[in-house]
């Protein structure tokens, strides 16, 4: 059964309210990745009968950070916005990928960077 993360999914609406219309529709696209690979609509999310463990009837998926079902490698700006929400990416990391983020919003960051975006997603969040 996948666990649903309610938390994980409210500190990244949060971020909707973010003066950087790239990193709030980036946070968007995030929370609707969530709520697609954990098997729910947003309808079933809204609802409030959900109990927080709920979860779909589906065969059990191999889980990732966050609660997140992981059937494939997540994409650099999957592992970007997750390094920016873990609680556990220390805060000088977190100030330096911000100089990233529009080249990651983009899709214009270089194969370095995304080998070192991945080396820092394994140590902080995964």
């Amino acid at each position: 059964m996948t666990q649903f993360n309610r938390a994980a999914l409210a500190r990244t609406l949060e971020i909707l309210g973010s003066d950087h219309a790239g990193e709030a529709l980036a946070a968007a696209r995030l929370a609707s990745a969530m709520i697609r690979e954990a098997g729910f609509t947003w309808d079933e999310v809204l609802r409030s009968d959900l109990p927080a463990g709920q979860s779909p009837q589906s065969a059990t998926p191999r889980l990732g950070p966050m609660g997140m079902r992981r059937e494939r490698e997540l994409s650099p700006y999957e592992q970007f916005f997750m390094l920016l929400l873990s609680p556990r990416t220390p805060s000088h990391v977190k100030k330096e990928l911000r100089g990233w983020e529009a080249r990651v919003l983009d899709g214009e960051i270089t194969p370095q960077e995304q080998q070192d975006l991945r080396h820092l997603f394994r140590q902080f969040v995964a």
